[in-house]
């Protein structure tokens, strides 16, 4: 989104004197604050126009920068941050810069404050056409803030449940623009206070097409009594004792999806995250365990993994149980077993944009087969690592999803009673839960792959 910002004689030499103490290139560790109405400023972050008063007091833009909310100040006043902020060669004026825009888009602008989409777009496509030059200083802004950085083991939990979610409505096959866009936190989240990514997903996001009849439905956030009979069941399984629940609906076509992130216990006190997709028609369970390589382009080393071995155990216990209960006459799977473990990317930032965290899938029998590969044996002294660089093959986001999607992997006829135990088992164990169910009359692949075309 795109701000103006309107200084003060006080704010510009409070500005101009900031200035002075951090040379250009050390702008992007600076920041300054400063007090708005609340009522011009109640969400999201923002590129931003910065003017200031020329000699006869009249506002030219002066500046660019990126500005995100911190904390309400009072019932009607917003205090905001500003930071990444760069000198335009040469000023331009404000009213000039609003001139040019057409009056389709002057009917909308806002004088101070947070501006509608388009408007705003139509300002920074008009400033870069008055000021060649500039869409590169546009560009490396947006550089600074495409993600929220993590600074604590609550923001890297935020980042799995981000990740979980987009993952469970791609393996539903919907459409699901809504679950990219959220709303970060104002404020640092700290480790003692568990958090749902759910909770800060956009309520007033326009909805995919429907697949079915081309109309337009609301997918909208829905309480505890709203759910119905099947997500009233499904938290009767997670029990009075959760913690903390968030979940939001979504539907496409006949069918719906019931998203829930759970966690029970604070951040720094959780054992681990899973992921639980259930596919009721289809009786077709998946669950994903996630792991994380030690730094950015680096490995996971699973020896050194002390939850590791029981955690396995667990897995080869559900893969059985499920084996047992398999029928001659159920679809066939490309692999049948339910269980699967994603080694992630370790990310420093929660990106904006309907990006999953790149990783690497396996399933349970493959990632013990890779555990005594002599080409993952090239650690320090022979140490087990897992990284892009020596796993000869995995799946990849998009890989897995879309055959979890197409009913080629995951339990076939499975009962909801496995269901029940694993998510008794997650959270009883202090786990960070994203789990999802999907019901509803399901269209043939090649009517979804259309549906899929035609998004694109």
């Amino acid at each position: 989104m795109v701000a103006i910002i309107r200084c003060t004689e006080g704010e510009t030499k409070y500005l101009e004197w900031q200035e002075t103490l951090f040379p250009a290139s050390g702008r992007r560790d600076w920041t300054w604050t400063i007090t708005r109405p609340r009522a011009s400023w109640t969400r999201g972050s923002h590129i931003t126009l910065i003017a200031t008063p020329d000699r006869y007091g009249l506002p030219q833009v002066t500046r660019i920068g990126y500005t995100k909310r911190l904390r309400q100040v009072a019932d009607l006043e917003q205090k905001l941050e500003i930071s990444l902020t760069t000198q335009l060669a040469q000023p331009l004026a404000l009213n000039e810069l609003t001139a040019s825009l057409a009056a389709r888009h002057r009917s909308h602008l806002v004088e101070e404050g947070q501006q509608p989409e388009v408007t705003g777009k139509a300002l920074l496509d008009a400033l870069v056409r008055m000021r060649p030059g500039m869409e590169q200083v546009i560009e490396r802004i947006r550089a600074g803030f495409d993600g929220y950085r993590i600074r604590s083991t609550t923001d890297e939990d935020l980042a799995v449940q981000r990740d979980g979610v987009l993952g469970l409505g791609r393996m539903s096959g919907m459409a699901i623009p809504q679950l990219a866009r959220w709303d970060p936190p104002a404020e640092e989240l700290y480790d003692d206070r568990p958090q749902g990514y759910l909770e800060m997903l956009s309520q007033t996001a326009t909805p995919p097409a429907d697949t079915d009849q081309g109309s337009r439905r609301r997918d909208i956030a829905i309480e505890d009594h709203q759910i119905g009979r099947d997500a009233e069941t499904f938290l009767g399984w997670i029990g009075e004792q959760t913690g903390h629940v968030a979940w939001r609906n979504f539907r496409q076509g006949g069918q719906s999806l019931l998203i829930a992130n759970v966690n029970r216990t604070v951040a720094e006190r959780n054992s681990g995250a899973d992921l639980l997709y259930y596919h009721r028609d289809r009786g077709c369970l998946v669950l994903v365990q996630y792991k994380r390589l030690n730094r950015p382009g680096g490995f996971y080393y699973p020896n050194s993994d002390r939850n590791l071995n029981e955690e396995l155990r667990r897995m080869q216990g559900v893969d059985e149980f499920a084996a047992g209960h398999r029928q001659s006459t159920d679809e066939y799977r490309l692999n049948p077993g339910p269980s699967w473990i994603k080694v992630c990317q370790s990310e420093g930032v929660i990106p904006r944009a309907d990006a999953m965290v790149p990783g690497m899938y396996f399933s349970r029998q493959h990632f013990e087969r890779l555990r005594d590969d002599p080409r993952l044996k090239d650690g320090r002294g022979g140490a087990v690592r897992f990284g892009y660089s020596n796993v000869p093959s995995y799946l990849d986001n998009t890989m897995f999803t879309r055959l979890v999607e197409t009913g080629m992997v995951g339990t076939s006829g499975v009962s909801t009673e496995l269901v029940r135990q694993q998510i008794s088992r997650s959270t009883r164990e202090g786990r960070l839960l994203i789990a999802g169910i999907l019901t509803g009359r399901e269209e043939p692949q090649s009517a979804r792959n259309s549906a899929r075309r035609r998004r694109h």
